[in-house]
């Protein structure tokens, strides 16, 4: 496309499919504008994502919200004028009529200038990714945020030493317009609820922290996952963890009946998670004696250490952290550490679906490069069903392998925090170097007793089933590695028909939003 094309392409109108248009009829009856004059402060929405189901969900968390709290509504989304926007015309039809274009800000010299002045400090003074990765601006820390953005945007970047100005500019550039924009945009609209779908990365992570910063109040739904962070609560914790008076109720009321059965669900690989597809679904059964006879290096009287993979572009630093600088930093200096430990059988196993981030090869070039001849790479059709029968350990850096194989009795070392940190389930080593004391003294680990197993059992399933999926919207939502051009409409034209039938936009979820505002507003 030419260069006149793409200029071009930024003013075109959109144009409103059939599909598009019904709903937006049968939507704009439900809804009114419920702002009052006397109301202080703003409700901003994320309107970047511009997925059916995400669009609809954050319009009816705001319109929850504006119920509790009579604040008027703002959209920023994508664009330069709001005639080419796809996402303008549905927010619309809840009766939101504010909006602002984000791509304005790249013509505003009062955030590009002292964009380009942080992204030099970053990349001439702080130098490398372990410098970066702890940045702040004005005690809020962004730095993990911009970190992430690099491993994710740049092509088998999956571990970032030393800055460059033509590798990582452009996007720690960006980065920081997304944090000088929001400012701007925070300060001006007084805003003091932020709706988002994603708390990860510079383009959405950032508006979290600085809004939290600010005093206010962040509503997440990613998919059928919600959470509300109060004022006062932890905005990095991850969004997948329950609360701690949850896990004790259940702890002690629970006769764990669906614990064990949903665990079930994903060993047999009917589980309808993509990761859990992916990981168990049409791969083959191998038994500990099979998997003992991939390779003839290995020695069925030595204990069996699985590590496992994490998809190295996807949001290392997301929840309340990570020992080493990265996924792919901890996966190198693991296999490292347990390639030198002579009483073990050590494999490791890909992420199942890091094809979706379109990695590869990276498990097999850290073990080429670093000459780890003791490190078995298990094969591609390896079903993670085989891991209960034929590992002893697992070590994860904070994927959910660690919980997982908890339930089958089996001892995790985590080198991260991720949402099942701290029920008291796996060995999570405060530091480096304690971590690597427990990798050399790995098989001194008894196997887990009655009460962690239980443990793992209720996190497990309250994390992946905590979840709030409103008959309104599409059975199935649009996925990693679907084709969304050819579903994008027929996702408008389902909700379109499920409001035509008489299922009610608010609903019993939209009045929990409600009341969660207006709880966490007086607390």
């Amino acid at each position: 496309m030419s260069f006149f094309n793409r200029v071009k392409k930024l003013f075109n109108k959109y144009y409103l499919s059939e599909e598009e248009s019904n709903f937006i009829k049968l939507n704009s009856q439900q809804w009114s504008d419920l702002s009052r004059p006397d109301s202080v402060g703003s409700i901003l929405i994320e309107g970047f994502l511009d997925s059916p189901t995400s669009i609809v969900e954050k319009a009816r968390l705001a319109k929850a919200a504006q119920v509790a709290t009579g604040l008027p509504i703002k959209v920023f989304v994508r664009g330069l004028v709001d005639r080419t926007s796809n996402v303008i015309p549905i927010y619309k039809s809840f009766k939101i009529e504010e909006f602002y274009n984000w791509w304005r800000n790249y013509v505003n010299p009062n955030i590009v200038f002292p964009a380009i002045v942080k992204t030099l400090i970053v990349v001439f003074v702080n130098k490398t990714g372990e410098r970066l990765v702890n940045y702040s601006i004005n005690n809020l820390q962004v730095g993990d945020l911009i970190y992430d953005s690099l491993v994710r945007n740049i092509p088998n970047s999956y571990s970032i030493k030393k800055l460059n100005i033509f590798t990582h500019g452009r996007i720690i550039f960006r980065a920081f317009c997304f944090y000088y924009s929001n400012k701007k945009i925070i300060q001006k609209n007084n805003a003091s609820i932020l709706v988002t779908s994603h708390n990860v990365y510079s383009e959405y992570g950032m508006m979290c922290r600085q809004i939290h910063h600010h005093g206010g109040i962040v509503l997440l739904k990613d998919m059928d996952v919600y959470k509300l962070y109060t004022p006062d609560g932890n905005i990095n914790e991850h969004f997948l963890k329950i609360k701690n008076d949850d896990f004790d109720y259940f702890l002690k009321n629970s006769d764990m009946e669906n614990e064990k059965k949903y665990f079930m669900s994903r060993v047999l690989g009917i589980n309808d998670q993509v990761d859990v597809i992916n990981a168990y679904k049409d791969k083959k059964k191998y038994s500990r004696e099979e998997t003992l006879k991939i390779t003839n290096k290995l020695d069925k009287d030595k204990k069996n250490v699985f590590v496992m993979a994490h998809a190295f572009s996807d949001a290392p630093h997301v929840g309340e952290g990570i020992l080493f600088l990265d996924y792919y930093d901890f996966l190198e200096k693991t296999l490292i550490r347990l390639n030198g430990n002579e009483n073990i059988n050590c494999f490791v196993k890909s992420h199942p679906s890091s094809y979706m981030w379109g990695e590869k090869g990276g498990v097999e070039t850290i073990i080429e490069q670093n000459n780890l001849n003791r490190i078995v790479i298990l094969p591609s059709d390896y079903s993670s069903a085989s891991i209960i029968d034929s590992a002893d350990y697992i070590v994860t850096a904070k994927g959910t392998a660690g919980i997982e194989f908890s339930c089958a009795g089996i001892p995790a070392v985590t080198a991260g925090k991720g949402y099942y940190y701290g029920f008291g389930i796996c060995i999570e080593p405060n530091d480096v170097e304690e971590y690597y004391r427990v990798l050399d003294d790995i098989t001194n680990i008894e196997p887990l007793d009655h009460d962690k197993i239980k443990r793992a059992h209720i996190v497990l399933y309250h994390s992946f089933n905590n979840l709030y999926h409103s008959d309104v919207l599409p059975k199935r939502q649009i996925r990693p590695g679907d084709d969304y051009n050819s579903l994008f409409r027929l996702k408008y034209k389902e909700m379109g028909n499920n409001i035509q039938s008489g299922i009610n936009m608010k609903d019993d979820f939209y009045n929990k939003v409600i009341d969660d505002v207006k709880r966490a507003r007086s607390e």
